[in-house]
């Protein structure tokens, strides 16, 4: 269970998407339809309603959910949605707040980006789950099989597993966590990513006097981004923060301006 805790996080970084300008948009109503499907379906797991919320799985996810193991969380937020098929279906990222029962994670709640994937059938929007994709993690394709016989050496285990919430914040890397410029200078800092999959990036706030431009929205795993930072007349000291989507932190660069 602790494994299938790790993936789902490593597969919630891989659903990732960048906010595409040119991308069609939903229509308004399928829009609606889904998100409140989706309050629905989260709502019951906050109250721990798991048999309701059957209604929202579709038929051939059934089995899977009635034999899985169910989340309480503590509240949630829809952070992406991501429509294919000529929107009928999604791929949703939620900020999920709760308790993870593994070494590191006990001690306090913390909000977990949850994949979940929805189809449209029948008119209604219904959670479900593509058990094959299942086989896919960030380590290769699993491959089911029998379960050892008694006596039988033990398959070798995933190498490298993390024990600690540390591991998810320290994918995404800055070369350098603090910049001292003049008026009329340029400094770069370059971001790396070492998460299984893509993240966004986005500088929410801009210091006064401070033009700060990236190279990339979009992170692709394994990628890196260049953070050019250029300060001009009357620039102010601060500390600007690189957002990083759908972990939701902020990574801090502290500015100096000298004289």
């Amino acid at each position: 269970m602790h494994r299938f805790a790790l993936f789902a996080l490593f597969a919630a970084l891989a659903f990732g998407q960048s906010n595409d300008p040119f991308k069609p948009k939903p229509p308004g109503d399928v829009d609606a339809a889904l998100r409140g499907r989706i309050q629905e379906f989260f709502d019951l797991h906050v109250k721990g309603q798991f048999r309701k919320a059957e209604k929202l799985v579709a038929d051939d996810t059934k089995d899977f959910f009635y034999g899985s193991n169910k989340s309480k969380y503590l509240s949630f937020e829809i952070s992406r949605i991501d429509y294919s098929a000529n929107f009928t279906k999604a791929t949703v990222v939620m900020m999920c707040e709760q308790y993870i029962m593994m070494p590191g994670f006990t001690d306090h709640p913390m909000k977990v980006p949850t994949p979940s994937t929805w189809k449209l059938e029948n008119g209604e929007w219904y959670w479900y789950v593509d058990q094959d994709a299942l086989l896919n993690t960030p380590w290769g394709r699993m491959k089911p099989g029998e379960f050892p016989a008694k006596g039988a050496a033990r398959p070798p285990s995933l190498p490298n597993i993390p024990t600690s919430a540390d591991f998810l914040y320290k994918q995404i890397q800055l070369d350098k966590t603090a910049v001292s410029l003049k008026a009329g200078e340029s400094a770069e800092v370059i971001i790396a990513n070492g998460a299984p999959g893509p993240v966004a990036l986005s500088v929410p706030a801009a210091l006064p006097g401070l033009e700060a431009k990236l190279d990339k929205v979009t992170l692709p795993a394994g990628g890196k981004a260049t953070l050019t930072l250029r300060a001009a007349k009357g620039a102010k000291s601060g500390v600007l923060r690189v957002q990083v989507e759908p972990t939701m932190q902020l990574l801090p660069v502290q500015i100096t301006i000298v004289e």
